[in-house]
């Protein structure tokens, strides 16, 4: 009699119903990864204002010999706007000092200058050049415009702090109290640290 229950029990315990559910589990779709753009780590654009310290070298060409050299040392505020690896931007700086002009009583007292400048920023640099008006100020020998121009280095160190490096070729004609043909140019090289808003 138990062979026979066992013999009947026999197919249904092959049937999927008792063997357990042998279809797949579905599969659930992975999510497609969210793209976030984040802000550049290092932005040009932007306001700044900053210190700088120069080194100086004054020569004149023509009726008198007034060569010499000296710190100046000033202030600069600016803005750049940045457009993909492009910086474009004007600066206005001014340095003061006491650079005494060989073998006369004229002191170099200010240089004061108002600019643009073009660069190509790789990141965390900017490699530019420069050109602008430029008025140098003295003592007794009054004041001459002219222009300049030159080449610079700039590098942030944080986020809102760069410092920088400049070059600078100026040629101011002639000093307003000085022998008419006495033509002044100087060339300074500077160190400056800024504050980027």
């Amino acid at each position: 009699m138990s062979r026979l229950i066992f013999a009947a029990l026999l197919p249904l315990a092959a049937t999927p119903a008792l063997a357990g559910n042998t279809e797949p589990a579905p599969i659930e779709p992975v999510p497609a990864p969210v793209v976030v753009e984040q802000a550049p780590l290092y932005e040009w654009s932007g306001p700044y204002i900053g210190g700088q310290a120069s080194y100086a070298d004054i020569e004149t060409d023509g009726g008198a010999e007034l060569d010499d050299n000296g710190a100046l040392y000033g202030l600069r505020a600016g803005y750049d706007l940045q457009r993909g690896s492009q910086v474009f931007g004007g600066v206005l700086q001014y340095d003061f000092g006491e650079i005494e002009l060989e073998d006369s009583d004229i002191e170099l007292e200010e240089v004061l200058r108002l600019g643009g400048r073009y660069g190509i920023t790789t990141g965390p640099s900017l490699y530019y050049g420069t050109l602008g008006y430029a008025r140098a100020g003295t003592n007794t020998a009054g004041d001459t415009d002219g222009v300049y121009a030159g080449i610079g280095y700039e590098r942030f160190l944080t986020e809102s702090v760069t410092i920088g490096a400049e070059a600078l070729y100026h040629d101011f004609g002639d000093l307003d109290d000085v022998d008419d043909d006495t033509d002044v140019t100087a060339t300074t090289v500077g160190l400056n640290l800024n504050y980027r808003f």
